[in-house]
């Protein structure tokens, strides 16, 4: 593993990056469960509450948690800044696991009172973070394309939540919109899917790739080539949807970020082939699944921009958000986790008595097995979203939540590895 350029000793406790880590799961079994009990119903219409309540426990259980924790995580290490108030993260933890609960709880049982609290607690939380992070990020002098991805994907993240706040105090009938609700929704998710989700990706595969699969570092044009596009589109499509352009002036607007993203693809998968260590294990099966859902995802984006049927906007979400996002994330938390494990735990004790290798804290083999299971729930999901058939969709939801029960598990038994004691 390549460790060069990690500040390893400004890490910050473990528990902080592991408790949203661990968290991530159980909002994919709760998704998964919605989805196995509602079945079809919940892929008719993307303003039908039900899929708005599954969307956001994609995006806030799984995703936002993940990506909360590996920002804890890497702004000390990767980025050399010191975050303010570290303790607070904590709470930041507690209020969003408390709000997605309140927020999805209350879009799916139509609770106004409740999905308002919620909301109100994940703006609080989530602006806490986003200062934590904003500090650091702006201060430190540094003209890499991973720190370029990150201060991108914060700037999103907070004008995501404005927007979601904004669309929550006129659902509470606090105020009301000069913008049509469907542009502020495309806007919405633009924001959230390309700035905040995609933008941390990259960022971090630009550094991971090399570090964890001894690969040669990620080409520095070809990162500011794809940041560079994607931002284009990132600028030019929010605006295309705010001033209702029609179906075509939309999808060249989508044309940039699907190059930068087509470059990101192709770079890295040239990466994986040249990398020194040839071993083909789980995690680097889930970052090509997760390339080959991002590629697959294109031509449904422009489908989805151009024609009026739904289903195509439910398939890219399929593929974007579970295909690509969620797979990759899940991959990275099978390297993350025991990589800070031995960190934490073992590193002191090398040489004093024998201390495991990040392989066995985390074995492979019960991986594998979470990621064919993963693989055939998005297969059925995409069947059935693709077919309309509610008995396929409930047997993905049932895989899904299969797959995420597995994946607590393999982490929360490596989680329970402890040092051995030292005679002195």
């Amino acid at each position: 593993m390549k460790t060069r350029g990690l500040s390893l000793d400004q890490a910050p406790p473990e528990d902080i990056s592991f408790r949203f880590f661990l968290t991530a799961p159980l909002f994919g079994a709760i998704a998964g469960g919605l989805v196995l009990l509602q079945g079809s119903e919940l892929f008719l219409t993307t303003w039908y509450g039900k899929t708005i309540a599954l969307t956001h426990l994609i995006t806030l259980g799984w995703l936002a948690m993940i990506m909360l924790g590996a920002f804890y995580q890497m702004m000390p290490v990767l980025i050399g800044g010191g975050i303010p108030f570290l303790s607070l993260s904590r709470f930041v933890h507690a209020g969003v696991f408390l709000g997605v609960l309140g927020l999805t709880g209350g879009i799916w049982e139509g609770y106004q009172i409740g999905f308002v609290v919620a909301s109100a607690v994940l703006t609080v939380c989530f602006s806490v973070f986003i200062v934590q992070m904003a500090i650091p990020l702006f201060k430190v002098k540094t003209n890499r394309p991973t720190a370029l991805a990150m201060r991108v994907s914060i700037i999103s993240l907070a004008l995501t939540v404005v927007l979601g706040g904004w669309m929550a105090g006129q659902f509470a009938g606090w105020w009301s919109i000069p913008f049509p609700r469907e542009a502020l929704k495309s806007v919405h998710l633009t924001l959230g899917l390309l700035g905040w989700v995609a933008c941390l990706i990259m960022g971090v595969g630009f550094h991971i790739i090399p570090m964890f699969y001894l690969a040669c570092s990620f080409p520095e044009r070809a990162a500011w080539q794809s940041l560079g596009l994607l931002l284009i589109t990132l600028v030019v499509l929010p605006v295309a949807f705010l001033l209702e352009i029609p179906g075509m002036g939309k999808v060249a607007a989508a044309i940039p970020a699907m190059a930068g993203g087509g470059l990101f693809i192709v770079t890295l998968v040239a990466l994986f082939r040249q990398r020194k260590r040839k071993i083909v294990d789980t995690t680097l099966r889930f970052w090509q699944l997760g390339l080959f859902c991002l590629l697959i995802s294109f031509p449904l984006l422009l489908a989805g921009l151009w024609l009026p049927e739904e289903q195509w906007d439910f398939l890219f979400a399929m593929l974007f958000l579970v295909g690509f996002a969620v797979s990759i994330t899940n991959g990275m938390l099978y390297k993350i986790i025991p990589f800070l494990i031995w960190l934490h735990r073992f590193s002191s004790l090398v040489g004093k008595v024998k201390v495991p290798f990040m392989a066995e804290i985390a074995p492979d083999a019960p991986a594998r097995k979470q990621w064919w299971v993963s693989v055939a729930a998005l297969a059925v999901l995409s069947l059935g979203i693709a077919s309309h058939l509610d008995g396929v969709l409930r047997l993905g939801g049932m895989l899904w939540l299969f797959s995420s029960g597995l994946l607590f598990f393999n982490l929360y038994k490596a989680l329970k590895m402890k040092p051995p004691d030292i005679l002195e």
